[in-house]
């Protein structure tokens, strides 16, 4: 439960910067401001969380980290359904101050959903949507998971923040002018409930993307990672019994 809670709290702290940023301050700080945002959010909860839980705080990095035998699969469903919650109170709370100065924010709901075709930053479809969450999604979950399994646990939590860190940074920058909202089911499914309407519609996309990207991931893990464990564990065996 303590696990759970902390991908909760991390998740929010990703969300509401990175969707504070997009909401209160999108038009100075543009792609490259809003992706460092969400990155440097990343990085800072990561480096609080990560003793607690892994910091995986996103759903396609738990589904790879199951998948690639880093996690027991009964903790699978308490990280997504707290990571889930904790997007959806950072969407709206960010969406909360958007809309307290005078005007308001109209439509801040619809663009911190994204979405393809018509509601794609760029005008992208269906298909380059997918495959740009699926691809995101797969480098992200790869670096983050990949750089802390050959670190030395003294270092594992501080180059598992700043890898998520610079993997979240590069899904943005990619992703945000195909869809506005790359490789996270999580903050996808928050924006849509509150959205509604055509989010709640192009959905599928934002969860299926990602979630076949972790899956992805898992498999390069599983074959770039698992040999050598079981080489070097093998080695030491030799040696012990010398």
């Amino acid at each position: 439960m303590r696990r759970a809670w902390a991908e909760g709290v991390g998740t929010f702290i990703v969300v509401f910067a990175g969707c504070g940023a997009a909401a209160v301050g999108g038009a100075a700080l543009g792609t490259i401001g809003i992706a460092l945002a969400f990155g440097l959010a990343f990085a800072a909860a990561a480096l609080a969380l990560c003793p607690v839980s892994g910091a995986h705080l996103n759903p396609a990095v738990t589904v790879a980290a199951a998948l690639a035998g880093r996690m027991r699969a009964r903790d699978v469903l308490p990280y997504v359904a707290a990571q889930i919650a904790g997007a959806t109170a950072g969407v709206g709370l960010a969406v909360t101050i958007a809309r307290g100065r005078p005007g308001g924010a109209p439509g801040v709901f619809d663009a911190l959903s994204g979405g393809f075709g018509r509601h794609s930053p760029g005008f992208y479809g269906a298909n380059a949507a997918l495959a740009a969450e699926i691809g995101l999604s797969a480098i992200l979950a790869f670096v983050l998971l990949g750089g802390a399994d050959r670190a030395r646990p003294a270092t594992q939590h501080a180059l598992s923040a700043a890898a998520g860190g610079i993997g979240i940074t590069l899904v943005h920058l990619v992703g945000m002018p195909v869809t506005g909202l790359p490789a996270h089911p999580a903050r996808a499914l928050g924006a849509a409930l509150c959205a509604g309407g055509v989010a709640l519609d192009q959905l599928w996309v934002f969860v299926l993307g990602p979630l076949v990207g972790g899956a992805i991931a898992a498999m390069a893990l599983r074959i770039l990672f698992t040999p050598e464990r079981s080489s070097e564990g093998a080695r030491a065996t030799a040696e012990r019994a010398r």
